[in-house]
């Protein structure tokens, strides 16, 4: 009977045993936690193993890694997908705003208001603005840009870039102007100085470092030059109100062709009063 009692006190593992293998497994975990929230460095990343592997009693050096690239340590500049969504629904919802302030038929190809990538581009047909052949306004063409300068003054801290567009037919040999580019220049030039100058109520009017303004010519047609409607609507003015003040990139394509990717800056748009 003693000898059966010393049996079973002497068979399996010593109590401590549970305890030293408890702390094992939470030591083990611990220091893959402290890991896993680390950069990974391939020597760093080989001797961490083989110090666990040494505590659990195998041999170190006998166990063969594969490279693991390291980590870049500056931050991605990955673009916040939501605040982008966000930002173009509500540049959406101004564009809609803004068209059917100035125009009663949405289908109207004289007056178009979108959000672009840049931010939002109000495209006004020649015709409407001016007298023909010439950069002078017409009294059409202030109203409507009272009520540009009306939205425009909702965002006062956005920049502005107004571009003067020409279609490929080549100005008459008795007009003022040299070619396309000269045209095109002097309507932008025109429509930027009423906007600064004499945008009613003058609390509207725009600031002149807020604005620049260029020339494109012939040379970005919104439709195609194969028709004289075509043509007159590509005779036009074009004011961007830019997403940012570092946006001023000018993409210079086409119409339903994927854009250049302009940076996102902090001046958000929200919806109109």
């Amino acid at each position: 009977m003693p000898d059966r009692k010393r049996e079973e006190e002497g068979g399996g593992a010593p109590e401590w045993m549970c305890t030293f293998s408890d702390m094992m497994s939470l030591l083990l975990c611990f220091f893959v936690l402290l890991f896993s929230m680390s950069s990974i460095e391939q020597q760093k990343f080989t001797q961490a193993i083989n110090s666990i592997q040494g505590a659990l009693g195998r041999v170190p050096f006998l166990f063969t890694t594969s490279y693991v690239p390291p980590i870049s340590q500056t931050p991605q500049k990955a673009e916040p997908v939501q605040r982008n969504k966000t930002i173009q629904r509500a540049k959406e919802a101004i564009a809609q705003k803004a068209r059917s302030r100035l125009v009663a038929d949405e289908k109207s190809k004289e007056i178009i208001v979108e959000g672009v990538r840049e931010g939002i581009r109000f495209s006004l047909a020649g015709r409407i603005l001016f007298q023909p052949g010439t950069g002078v306004l017409t009294t059409e063409g202030k109203r409507i840009l009272n009520e540009i300068a009306v939205i425009l003054s909702d965002f006062p801290k956005l920049r502005i870039r107004i571009e003067g567009h020409a279609d490929s037919s080549p100005v008459p040999s008795n007009s003022i102007y040299r070619d396309n580019w000269k045209l095109a220049e002097a309507r932008a030039l025109s429509v930027m100085v009423f906007l600064v100058e004499e945008a009613a109520p003058p609390d509207n009017r725009v600031k002149e470092d807020r604005l620049s303004f260029m020339s494109c010519s012939d040379n970005r047609p919104r439709f195609p030059n194969d028709a004289i409607e075509n043509r007159s609507l590509n005779r036009r003015v074009e004011i961007i109100l830019l997403q940012g003040a570092d946006s001023e990139t000018v993409n210079g394509l086409l119409e339903g062709s994927a854009e250049q990717k302009i940076i996102p800056d902090d001046a958000d748009f929200v919806p109109m009063r």
